[in-house]
């Protein structure tokens, strides 16, 4: 993949030989990197569509930080890489040069995170993909703290969060897809499950999917890439 510098954007960029079919961005997961998703590009590529991976804030080499793990780490800089990168997609796509009905999104654990903040603000993208990511960001914060045994959100972050979270607003038509390990102690799946309530009785959404992987802790498995690939062939 070639790495592209636009500003303070970073992204790598891997296209077919033929006129693609789609656009479609990767997110990765927090403390990940672009690396991590060499092969399941190569394999996009192979099937016609033209691969974008961002660096995200925060990881990679955008202001990295240290010990991405560490609890006080994570809970300083999670939700920042979130809404940082949900608020520049409009300034790549920009940069990319390819219409919101062109682009599909896809990513794993944060970066699921992020496709479905994006789709939200965005509702004329072709549609999205979250694996063990969350489309319930208030729900799956409050989870989060009960679980550290932490305070209770206070006004300001409740509010931020709020104003980011895809349950708050109409979702747009494209194409949905929700992937979770069954056994996944990392990301609630109430967040998923919340979000798809939200789609498919709220609002009747036609294109929204729904998948639990049995036995599957929170992992992008070659088995979840598979229902990837077989959705994207589905609907573009």
């Amino acid at each position: 993949m070639k790495r592209i510098m636009a500003g303070e954007l970073i992204y790598h960029l891997a296209e077919p030989a033929s006129e693609p079919w789609k656009t479609v961005v990767l997110y990765h997961g927090w403390g990940g990197r672009v690396e991590s998703y060499q092969a399941f590009a190569e394999i996009l590529v192979g099937q016609g569509f033209r691969v974008v991976v961002p660096e995200i804030v925060y990881n990679d080499t955008r202001k990295p930080v240290k010990n991405p793990f560490e609890m006080e780490t994570v809970q300083t800089y999670f939700w920042k890489a979130i809404t940082e990168s949900i608020e520049e997609f409009g300034a790549l796509q920009k940069v990319l040069g390819v219409p919101e009905t062109e682009i599909v999104l896809v990513g794993s654990s944060m970066g699921g995170f992020i496709a479905a903040g994006i789709f939200a603000r965005h509702p004329r993208i072709a549609g999205f993909a979250s694996i063990n990511g969350s489309g319930a960001f208030v729900l799956t914060e409050q989870i989060f703290r009960e679980r550290q045994d932490r305070s209770k959100m206070d006004e300001q972050t409740a509010a931020l969060l709020k104003g980011f979270d895809p349950m708050e607003v109409r979702p747009g038509k494209g194409a949905v897809l929700l992937i979770n390990g069954e056994l996944d102690r990392t990301v609630p799946l109430e967040g998923h499950a919340a979000y798809y309530r939200h789609l498919t009785e709220e609002f009747q959404h036609q294109q929204a999917e729904s998948k639990i992987f049995k036995g599957t802790g929170h992992r992008f498995t070659s088995e979840m890439e598979e229902a990837v690939l077989d959705w994207l062939q589905e609907f573009t």
